[in-house]
């Protein structure tokens, strides 16, 4: 058996050189989900490779790389692609490299075969299609973490933007076809895409159970002088952010302190509200480690996005399971994309209201703590890597076939 996964991850050496070529956010929490998923393979036994075109930013209003041609500091975990990296023509040039990239994959006839598409992302798409009509043996199965049509929820979005999407959502309809298995973040996802009756599987998100028992171990020896009150991702104004904020300024104990970690549309008004208010922290856009480490030295974590829009069906924010794996008290609203059981592990929002959510989190005891995540980390164990990557084999090959 051999796994071949197309993709966009890319690898820690190469974080800080993303950010200096961003000129908008970076998908972080996108890439931690491509790396559980492919060490979930590696983990598995499988011979597993890994193709990526990373997820840059387009030139020129997200990056300011016209062409990318592999990075300055060199790794050996993933094979990235080269591509010419202007809107309107990227995702031609991804798709292109992908496909030459894939040639030794298809090439090989000797055993059964499975391609992992991260994404909707048509260029990866379009290579495994291109590879399953060259060897129509090959299985294909769909990971998807967004709706084509709900991944840019930024506040302003051109007309430009809007046609080209709609081009790019009739080729992911056609490709489409041709996909043998789906992994959904939420059930509803299932109605929106045409999934004409496939196998497919649920689950909003991957976890890593060892690094689950060391954040535990580490927010246990936190210092209680101050109360940290942490939010960590897109600082957009649809995830809530600046509900988020006003919330915060109407709290008015001098020990607490919101820390705002990632930029976004609503960087502006956070940055004068942090003017106003010595207690407001913005950190700006930072490294994943960086924000692991104020996400462990929280005393509460919050996830503001309301339950407000219709794309909520069809998303489940990875950042309320990593908020959740802390063993730290997380406040956020109950999404309709989200299992019922998060009611158990969250500070309602929509029940108490953000501030008053936020100050029953602050102000939980010890035994609380423990017993939510005693009940957190029960439910986690079905969401780990492995038995992920066991669930996409099982819905592409029968048992005695995987090998």
């Amino acid at each position: 058996m051999k796994v071949l996964i197309l993709c966009g991850v890319f690898a820690a050496e190469n974080e800080n050189e993303i950010i200096k070529h961003a000129r908008r956010p970076v998908e972080f929490s996108a890439n931690i989900f491509q790396k559980k998923l492919i060490n979930g393979f590696i983990e598995s036994g499988f011979d597993c490779r890994v193709i990526s075109a990373p997820f840059i930013g387009s030139y020129p209003n997200a990056s300011d790389l016209r062409v990318f041609s592999g990075f300055e500091n060199t790794q050996s975990e993933f094979d990235y692609v080269n591509f010419n990296n202007i809107w309107g023509v990227r995702n031609f040039s991804r798709a292109a490299s992908l496909k030459q990239k894939a040639e030794p994959f298809i090439e090989d006839r000797d055993c059964q075969k499975l391609i992992v598409v991260y994404s909707p992302h048509t260029p990866f798409l379009e290579a495994a299609v291109y590879a399953k009509k060259r060897d129509s043996k090959i299985k294909i199965c769909l990971v998807v973490p967004d709706l084509p049509q709900y991944m840019n929820l930024d506040a302003n979005i051109s007309m430009l933007y809007k046609l080209g999407k709609s081009f790019d959502i009739k080729k992911f309809n056609k490709l489409n076809r041709y996909v043998d298995s789906y992994v959904l973040l939420t059930e509803a996802m299932s109605e929106k895409i045409d999934i004409s009756n496939k196998p497919y599987c649920v689950a909003e998100g991957i976890v890593d159970t060892e690094k689950l028992e060391k954040s535990k171990q580490i927010v246990s020896n936190k210092k209680v002088n101050e109360k940290y009150i942490v939010y960590t991702g897109k600082m957009n104004e649809k995830f809530g952010v600046k509900d988020l904020v006003d919330a915060f300024c109407n709290m008015k104990a001098p020990s607490y302190r919101l820390v705002m970690c990632g930029c976004g549309d609503a960087d502006g008004y956070i940055k004068e509200k942090a003017r106003l208010d010595s207690r407001i922290i913005a950190t700006g856009q930072i490294t994943p480690d960086e924000a692991a480490e104020w996400m462990l030295k929280a005393d509460v974590l919050v996830n503001p996005r309301k339950n407000d829009e219709e794309y909520t069906k069809y998303s489940f924010p990875s950042k309320t399971i990593e908020y959740l794996l802390t063993g730290n008290p997380t406040v956020g609203y109950i999404l309709d994309g989200m299992p019922k059981i998060y009611n158990e592990f969250i500070y309602n929002a929509e029940e108490f209201g953000l501030s008053g959510a936020i100050e029953r989190a602050v102000n939980s005891n010890e035994a609380e703590k423990a017993q939510r995540y005693f009940c957190i980390k029960e439910y986690m164990k079905k969401l780990s890597a492995k038995s992920l990557a066991s669930r996409i084999m099982e819905l592409n090959f029968i048992k005695e076939d995987i090998i």
